[in-house]
């Protein structure tokens, strides 16, 4: 089914429904599932960004591993064992509001199935993807309710590396909780190299990061967060994963636009978390 002149919307093998976008600048698909970005590729230089893990469950059963999975309103586990970890948007289909584009850039807009919270605290979510030169990712949030509410989430972005031993993160400075080292602060490395289980949050909110590797760099945007999430499961987490073969973290390196510390938001406002990929 056409949707525009660039855009399209398929159904998966799995059965998903599955958007994709073909503009003059660059090639992205989408999942409906969990509103999430599969690949993105701009047309310059032909290199896919993002990485997906080859045994990604892809039927609805479960979120998806690779890409961008988008975790709200909460990151990381949430304050009632019974509720998922990262929010409960990742496993909803999601619904495009809009679509525009032109041949300079492709706009879309989608929103899940649900966005409220336990209580009836009622944030609307709304995601919004701009595909041209480069992919910009924004994560609206709208208090809706007469009382502020508190919140947080990330663009858990899964980027695709040559190899995970020749990569160098330039960017990041300051202090780091160290989720593999007890929480512990630490600060950051120079040069940022990854050799062993990372899961980093860095606690210093800078707005650049580039990924380096032998003949390419990826570039990395941020704004609205509070902290930037590293990860990178090494292999003996991998090989615990059902949906991530044993060497799938030499390909990939989770850079994340995060709001891990909380965001409160006062009625009527709306709040934008943003991940630029260059």
């Amino acid at each position: 089914m056409k949707l525009s002149t660039h855009v399209f919307q398929r159904i998966s093998d799995q059965g998903m429904p599955i958007i994709s976008v073909d503009n003059p600048q660059a090639s992205l698909e989408l999942s409906l599932f969990g509103g999430h970005v599969l690949s993105y590729m701009p047309k310059r230089d032909n290199r896919q960004r993002l990485w997906m893990s080859p045994k990604a469950v892809m039927d609805g059963s479960k979120a998806i591993r690779g890409g961008i999975p988008v975790c709200w309103p909460w990151f990381g586990a949430a304050a009632e064992p019974a509720l998922p970890a990262h929010g409960f948007v990742r496993d909803q289909m999601w619904q495009v509001l809009r679509v525009d584009d032109d041949n300079d850039l492709t706009r879309i807009q989608l929103q899940p199935e649900f966005s409220h919270l336990a209580g009836g605290g009622q944030l609307e979510l709304m995601l919004e993807l701009l595909i041209g030169e480069q992919l910009t990712v924004n994560l609206v949030t709208h208090n809706r309710q007469s009382k502020s509410l508190r919140f947080g989430g990330a663009l858990h972005s899964y980027f695709r590396v040559k190899h995970i031993d020749q990569v160098v993160v330039d960017g990041l400075s300051g202090a780091y909780m160290d989720k593999v080292g007890n929480l512990l602060v630490e600060e950051t490395p120079s040069p940022y190299v990854i050799t062993q289980e990372t899961d980093r949050i860095q606690l210093n909110a800078v707005s650049d990061v580039h990924i380096r590797e032998a003949g390419q760099q990826t570039a990395i945007g941020f704004s609205g967060h509070d902290s930037i999430v590293v990860w990178n499961p090494w292999q003996d987490k991998s090989a615990q994963m059902g949906d991530m073969t044993t060497d799938g973290y030499q390909q990939m390196l989770c850079i994340e636009a995060a709001i891990t510390q909380g965001i409160e938001l006062a009625p009527g406002h709306s709040h934008t978390l943003t991940q630029i990929i260059g």
